[in-house]
This record gives structure tokens, sequence and C-alpha cells, in this order.
């Protein structure tokens, strides 16, 4: 009955075009178990989508509403075995569409079993609908169906064989490209398509390769190249995990001096991998500032390394994102030293450092950061 509802209160939510509605009297009434003292009444108004609340005593287990609104409206009734139950949604429930004249509500057999029985003419139509709505679901439920349904599932499981069959004969197009690929390396190590082709396979997600051993059988120097280089400290960053030592570097802040990650040995240390441009990064800023905030005089420090080109726009977004940590750039933007170093291929990107320079997480989002600090720094 849930998804019934998001759905619903979404038609409720469409803006209403033309003349206003006339507010209509209605009278809910109905039938319960004498166990329930209390029903609730939830209804939604048709213009605004306000949720409107009423309650009422069931007597001799009947109850009865009044009120009024404007078109169809959907509704739900909860029902309190006492008058102390305060938790709404703790209550058994029943939903419906409610009109405006008489509906009549039949829950004496229990709520799972209730339902609307009768009412006016709106509410007649209504139980038309639904009665006619279970007569077309029985279609799904005969025989016929059923066989034409069996039909299909036996083909389906002929063409999954058919496929897997066609597979293990010809092999798979987008594995052709790969294997050849894998192929030109290893023939022509010297070649600089070998580097280029030895990215993309690195790329993928094949634990079946071992990309290292393609990389150690380039030539030296495709190896020194610039794009050899920044493939090998790409590797070597895969070791930039959890319990190993986080790489250290130096860089200069915002007036040329250089800092060194080093230099927080002894603090718990978050490198932030960041930039002015970067959109998801200044939405994630709050959030380090946050925590920043808690937890900076408990041996915390933040070191933010901005891959911005233009320094007036990354000095720009640390006042207007009143950023109070320690920031360094070499203003080269991707082909910033440190995130080249940490093999960074997208930011936001950040590593929380031990006192002792090891690596204890990583990408911590939202209140991530926050809650893994308490748990360090308690």
């Amino acid at each position: 009955m849930n998804k019934i509802k998001i759905l619903c209160l979404g038609l409720f939510a469409l803006p209403l075009m033309g003349s206003a509605q006339t507010a209509k009297f209605f009278q809910l009434e109905g039938t319960v178990p004498r166990e329930f003292k209390e029903i609730i009444l939830l209804y939604y108004d048709y213009n605004t989508d306000d949720t409107h609340l009423d309650s009422t005593i069931v007597e001799d287990g009947k109850f009865v509403f009044k009120g009024s609104l404007e078109g169809a409206a959907y509704a739900g009734l909860y029902f309190k075995e006492t008058s102390e139950q305060h938790n709404r949604n703790a209550c058994p429930e029943f939903w419906f569409y409610l009109n405006a004249g008489k509906t009549i509500v039949d829950a004496s057999g229990g709520v799972e079993r209730g339902k609307i029985v009768g009412g006016d003419i709106l509410t007649q139509q209504y139980l038309a609908y639904e009665e006619k709505l279970e007569r077309d679901k029985n279609v799904f439920e005969s025989s016929t169906y059923q066989k034409e349904l069996q039909k299909m599932e036996t083909l389906r499981l002929e063409l999954l064989k058919a496929e897997t069959n066609l597979k293990q004969i010809y092999g798979v197009r987008e594995d052709l490209f790969f294997n050849n690929k894998i192929s030109f390396i290893k023939q022509y190590p010297d070649n600089p398509l070998s580097l280029l082709y030895l990215e993309y396979v690195a790329g993928q997600d094949n634990n079946e390769v071992d990309i290292k051993a393609l990389y150690a059988g380039l030539s030296d120097e495709l190896k020194k190249s610039v794009r050899g280089q920044k493939l090998g400290l790409r590797f070597q960053a895969e070791i930039l995990v959890p319990g190993e030592n986080a790489f250290d570097f130096a860089q200069p802040d915002a007036n040329g001096k250089l800092i060194k990650l080093s230099d927080f040995r002894g603090k718990y240390v978050l490198l932030d991998f960041w930039a002015s441009w970067c959109v998801p990064c200044r939405n994630e800023n709050p959030n380090v500032l946050k925590a920043y905030d808690r937890f900076h005089d408990k041996n915390f420090e933040i070191l933010a390394v901005s891959l911005d080109n233009e320094k007036e726009n990354w000095l720009k977004a640390i006042e207007e994102d009143k950023l109070p940590w320690y920031h360094v750039s070499d203003l080269k933007g991707w082909q910033n030293a440190a995130s080249t170093l940490y093999a960074i291929r997208g930011i936001p990107a950040n590593y929380l450092i031990d006192p002792q320079g090891k690596i204890i997480a990583q990408n911590l989002r939202g209140n991530e950061l926050e809650e893994k600090l308490a748990e360090v720094l308690k």
C-alpha cells in the first residue's frame, strides 16, 4: 500500500489549472472490530496537497466522519486500540479514494480485509472501477495465460542457451578488441600505440589480466615518456589503501611557501583534492568545514590540493567557501604533481592519514569524515 501512497501523492502535487473547485460535504462511516477505540482520518487537499487530520471515537464497532473536500482525495484510516497510542504509523491502516457525499467502509472482519461497500454516486462509480479492475486482473490467473507464459519462459531459456553457445563458439565482440590490444602490446612493446592500448586495458574491469606485467614488458623508452611515467605512477598509487603509508610531496601555498605532507606528522590530516571549478567539491566543502570546526582542536588538520590553473579563481573559492585550513597548488590543473602522484582521476578525492603517516580511510563523503574522526579521536 505504501507504493500506492507515493504514486497518488504525486498526482495531487500537480498544479491545478482552471477555475477553483467548490468544497463539498462528505460523510464517511463504517464498521470495525470492537477492540478498536479510536480512528484517525488523514486525507490530502485536492488543490494544495495539504494534510488534513481528524479523529473520532468508535462506538459499538461503528464510526462516522463528516467534513468537506474539493474533488477526490486520497485518504487513510488509522485504527487505534487505545487513545494512548501516539505513533500513528504503528497502527493498522486502510487507504482508499474519498469522494464527496457518503462513503461506507466495512472493516468488521479485520483491517486487512477492509473495503468500501457502498455510498453515493461518486463512490459507486469508484466501486465499479475497483470491481472491474479485479475482474480484469483475473485473466492473469487463467490457465490459458499461464500456458502462454510458460511458452515464453521456454523460449527465453532456449534463447539464452543459444546465446551462450554463440559466445562459446565465436567469443564476444568487446573481448575481440580487448584481446587484440593485449596481443599488440606483447608483440610490439616499443610501439607508442602499445602505451595507449595499455591505458585502455588498464581502465577496464578485468581481473584476469596482469596489467603490471604488461607495463613491465614495455620498452624503457615508453616507460620513461611522460605518459609512461604517469601510467607507472598510477600503478604505484594502487597501493594507497588503508594501512599503507601515504606518499610525501611538497607544493607551494598562495604565498609561494612550500608545504610538505610530512609537515603534519603527529596529527590526523585529511589530504583533500579539489578545485574551484568542481561543483561536487564545492558542495562537499560544508561537510568538510563542519568536521574541521569540530575536530581541529583535537589534533586534526587539513591539507587541500587544488587542481586549478588560475590562482585568482583558486583563492576566490577559498574565500567564498570560508575554508580556514592549509591550501597548496602548483596551478597545473589535472597535471598537478601531487594529484599525478596519487593517480587522481576524479575529484573530490581525499585520504585520511594518521599521525604516523598511514592511510586510515579514503574518499569520505557527507557525514563519513565526521563519523570517522569521532571514531579515531574519541
